[in-house]
């Protein structure tokens, strides 16, 4: 049979990215040292193609994802080229077992990184599993400063669970202002709230197979122009923003390990006329079972298996939308591109617009799914040594809207935490401890209270070690 013309062309371009291709080499049987050098800067993107300043790294956002062992050492030699800002970044689900200081959350476990200096960050990933990192001073994260972790198992030691190929993916909100402009807005008197993002992203990523080829940003149902106007159609000839493709052979099954890091949306992921099996969530093997829609909320990771057994003939929408908050922003696409058609054949039907944003039964279902894997599950605590009860809620401070916890809002100190206690620098924070609940008997949730008595704070709850807290 003779190959299709489209389908050369579209490996010509793959052979023509070869720089890109990632090697990743599994086969060592110790644990090893896992090493990255990285460039944190501004530069001028085009993920929608709208052209704004991103952060990135190693110029790319996402950044480079870092692949380990089970039990590797991972260091992360960070520079900070940005002109005037700090940084810092949190590897979100590293446990960080005796490196508490490489933990990345500024103002708590370290001073941030000041322009011009390098800092370098040691772990160890002592669980396999998907975890991400980002951004963790000011509104850095949204700004594109962000990437995946991916912990393989032990040579010599299988998954609870078989498939064929491995994809990452990220998704993702993004907003045409600059986090800046965000920031001052929320921060002003009178409030200014972000609004809705402009576009809802897919970001993908084969981690393993034949070919490792680094994929751009879907383009959105309404695409945007260099001036922010609706494009009405999708710059093909930007492959930054041009619609990319998860491509499938026929027949496999492909797990996908989808994370999200969203700065406001809740977001449903579908791909037309597939099923979904979720295997593991935040880095944690789970009792397997079956969705069409996976419900998935800022940092949070999932496992689903998904077999390639529909017409292969033709392509189908990969999904995203927003749900908990009726949307604005349009539905983020992607390209399920059965193999050999050509990734950006666009599918005969229309997107899927997902369930109703208001659909609370679904979500909760997803919830109650949720077991953990027989066989790797660590005995919970019958009882507690201490609880704490926690309230949520927004408060006016000075004129300024704040998020509190028991009606304290967090203000960082100038030394971190972790520094102060190091060495025992008590005037460093409040040494008073924050409350361990509130009036929850009479308060009412569903009544906006007037939540008089909030201030800022930078107490800390102390926990004594071993201890079990819920």
């Amino acid at each position: 049979m003779t190959e299709p013309a489209e389908s050369k062309g579209y490996f010509v371009r793959l052979l023509a990215l070869f720089p890109l291709i990632c090697l990743i080499n599994f086969s060592s049987v110790e644990a090893r040292t896992v090493y990255h050098k990285w460039e944190v800067k501004y530069e001028y993107k085009s993920p929608d193609c709208y052209k704004k300043l991103v952060i990135t790294i190693n110029g790319r956002s996402p950044g480079p994802t870092i692949f380990a062992q089970q039990g590797d050492t991972v260091f992360v030699e960070l520079k900070n080229s940005l002109w005037t800002e700090n940084v810092a970044v949190h590897w979100h689900g590293i446990r960080q077992l005796g490196t508490p200081w490489s933990d990345g959350a500024e103002g708590v476990t370290q001073c941030p990184i000041l322009p011009g200096e390098t800092f370098i960050y040691r772990f160890v990933v002592d669980r396999a599993g998907t975890y991400l990192y980002h951004g963790h001073y000011g509104m850095q994260r949204a700004a594109g400063l962000y990437g995946s972790i991916i912990v393989s198992l032990p040579e010599g030691v299988s998954e609870p669970f078989s498939y064929d190929y491995d994809q990452n993916i990220i998704l993702n909100d993004w907003y045409h202002a600059s986090t800046n402009e965000q920031a001052a807005g929320l921060s002003a008197i009178p409030f200014v709230f972000v609004g809705e993002p402009q576009v809802n992203s897919i970001k993908s990523k084969l981690i393993s197979a034949l070919i490792c080829l680094e994929l751009a940003i879907k383009c959105s149902t309404v695409p945007w122009a260099a001036d922010g106007s609706a494009a009405g159609v999708c710059n093909t000839t930007n492959l930054e923003c041009s619609p990319s493709s998860l491509t499938v052979v026929p027949g496999k099954t492909y797990r996908l390990r989808i994370g999200s890091l969203t700065s406001l949306s809740a977001l449903t992921f579908e791909i037309e006329g597939h099923d979904m099996t979720v295997v593991e969530a935040d880095g944690n093997y789970v009792e397997p079972f079956a969705i069409r829609n996976l419900y998935i909320y800022s940092g949070e990771t999932y496992s689903v298996l998904v077999k390639a057994d529909q017409e292969s003939s033709r392509n189908y929408w990969a999904t995203i939308n927003v749900v908990a908050r009726n949307p604005a922003t349009p539905t983020g696409l992607a390209i399920f591109n059965y193999y050999p058609n050509h990734p950006q054949k666009q599918p005969p039907t229309a997107p899927a617009t997902g369930p109703l944003w208001n659909d609370t039964a679904s979500r909760l279902a997803q919830s109650l799914a949720f077991r953990a894997r027989q066989g790797f599950i660590n005995k919970p605590p019958v009882t507690a040594d201490r609880v704490i009860v926690l309230l949520n809620t927004q408060n006016k401070i000075d004129g300024h809207f704040k998020w509190s916890l028991n009606n304290l809002s967090l203000i960082l100190p100038q030394t971190p935490y972790l520094v102060a206690l190091k060495e025992n620098l008590t005037g460093a924070f409040a040494q008073d401890p924050p409350p361990d609940g509130y009036d929850f008997a009479n308060y009412d949730i569903h009544s906006l209270a007037e939540n008089v008595n909030a201030t800022s704070s930078n107490r800390i709850y102390r926990l004594r070690f071993n201890s079990t807290v819920c």
